[in-house]
């Protein structure tokens, strides 16, 4: 008996069973659903994401620091600039971090906030938390917190680096510290030419998120 006549009598056998006709399409859904689900990109990227813009002089704030992959990474290097002489580093919070192995625990040098590790077997998909940095403003002004350098390694066991979109606008993000006493029309006018002051989240800045903003202050005047 040829191998052709083999699998025509296995599925002439169980051509009338549910469980045959249907199996296979079942599978192939099943399958479109997990990738669909897994792989949403195909550009991996950094993003920062402040706990806000907006802070007075002396208050504390934080920066997460994510990795979106699309093919799995098992290891990472990142820097994160900053500038020492508006912003102190209080601490480096890695307790929810996809990573499991570090290099060396998270520090801050010379500028920089430095994180480099990885993860058992394959690696990880998607996006995912790398870490939280704890940060305090020490003067008034401008500054920002901007990815450096990175470097993300595939696990394919050969370590193959992965290409980065560099044209993601979430690798920086810029603050406003001010000082309690100062005008708050000053204030507003720093805020829009130089943040992202889109309090109420329609895409510009308008008298709204201004007007949202100085009700802050007021408020938090008032428990002062």
């Amino acid at each position: 008996m040829n191998r052709k006549t083999v699998w025509n009598k296995i599925f002439s056998y169980r051509s009338g069973s549910t469980t045959v006709r249907y199996m296979f399409p079942f599978m192939i859904g099943t399958l479109v659903l997990f990738f669909s689900s897994v792989i949403s990109s195909d550009k991996s990227y950094i993003k920062l994401v402040p706990s806000k813009e907006i802070v007075a002089q002396g208050e504390e704030f934080s920066i997460d620091v994510y990795v979106s992959a699309h093919v799995p990474v098992n290891a990472i290097s990142i820097n994160v600039g900053f500038s020492s002489e508006m912003v102190e580093i209080k601490n480096i919070n890695t307790g929810n971090s996809v990573l499991t192995i570090w290099t060396h625990e998270p520090k801050v040098e010379n500028g920089k906030v430095v994180f480099s590790g990885g993860t058992f077997k394959r690696g990880f998909l998607g996006e995912h938390l790398i870490g939280t940095i704890n940060a305090k403003a020490k003067y008034n002004g401008n500054t920002e917190f901007f990815v450096e350098s990175v470097e993300l390694l595939a696990g394919d066991g050969l370590g193959t680096s992965i290409v980065i979109d560099k044209n993601n606008t979430n690798s920086k993000t810029s603050f406003y510290f001010y000082d309690q006493d100062e005008d708050p029309t000053k204030i507003a006018a720093s805020v829009k030419i130089n943040i992202n002051a889109d309090i109420d989240g329609d895409g510009k800045v308008t008298l709204n998120d201004i007007g949202a903003f100085f009700g802050k202050l007021e408020l938090k005047a008032n428990y002062l």
